[in-house]
């Protein structure tokens, strides 16, 4: 074998293995559900509503942790929502999404000129959101013998993800995409880890916004991470156009991301 034919033999063996490293991991991540029944159930829990869907396995030898999900202003009516938990609890985690909303989460199929978040907000502000969130996380502890929660937050609840990420507030590590009205001073508060997965074509969480999450996240010395998807417009971490490769992948991609930070911290 002449040296030549040696050198690229070598070259396709080491090719081959790297394409083969590249892929393996892939699959070691179920794709997100987008569509089918929700296979969860919802229980009654100190006067909550709470979305429950179970793992058939565990994703770690420890089965005490379980993700706290903070949803939308659609809350658990949103089919999305249900079946975006259903795929945490598909990867090993006992997943509950609570009523946020009391009964009052907005319709997702009403006509955008009939929704007034004007009127809607005053009554979901933290003085109403958090006491739900702190019984959740009760009952996680106490009732369910929970000792690690990670909480994911879309939209509105990323607000929340980061609310409860400060010292004494009972969240372990968290992951949020698209987050909405949330202020540089909340985020100066985190202490826990966090994941954001930001899009690109997202107003409610803009470039300045991201900059300053980066600034403050690392002047603060938190472990985080935040990713960037291009094309990605608000709500894609919930609700996308298939149809659109970009935000399909933005979607999925962004559940690899929450997953790959909970396996590796919670």
């Amino acid at each position: 074998m002449t040296m030549k034919l040696a050198r690229a033999c070598a070259f396709a063996l080491a090719t081959s293995t790297l394409a083969f490293a590249w892929k393996e991991p892939v699959s070691l991540f179920p794709s997100v559900i987008s569509e089918g029944q929700p296979k969860g159930e919802i229980k009654n829990i100190s006067g909550i509503e709470m979305y429950h869907t179970y793992p058939d396995h565990r994703s770690k030898t420890n089965s005490s942790n379980a993700i706290l999900f903070i949803s939308d202003i659609f809350g658990i009516p949103l089919l999305q929502n249900k079946l975006l938990a259903d795929s945490y609890a598909r990867a090993g985690y006992l997943t509950v999404i609570p009523d946020l909303f009391a009964g009052d989460a907005i319709p997702s199929d009403i006509p955008e000129s009939q929704l007034n978040l004007t009127a809607w907000f005053p009554n979901h502000q933290p003085a109403n959101v958090e006491p739900v969130i702190e019984k959740t996380i009760a009952y996680l502890r106490d009732g369910l013998g929970i000792q690690t929660i990670g909480a994911v937050g879309y939209c509105f609840g990323g607000r929340y993800v980061a609310r409860f990420l400060a010292e004494g507030k009972g969240v372990d590590l968290g992951f949020t995409a698209h987050p909405s009205v949330l202020s540089n001073a909340e985020i100066a508060q985190i202490v826990n880890p966090i994941s954001i997965a930001a899009g690109e074509l997202d107003a409610t969480f803009n470039i300045t916004q991201r900059y300053d999450a980066d600034r403050l996240l690392t002047g603060n010395n938190v472990t985080y991470e935040q990713t960037l998807y291009s094309g990605a417009p608000h709500g894609f971490g919930v609700r996308v156009n298939a149809n659109i490769p970009r935000q399909k992948y933005a979607k999925q991609s962004a559940y690899i991301q929450a997953l790959k930070w909970f396996d590796f911290w919670l």
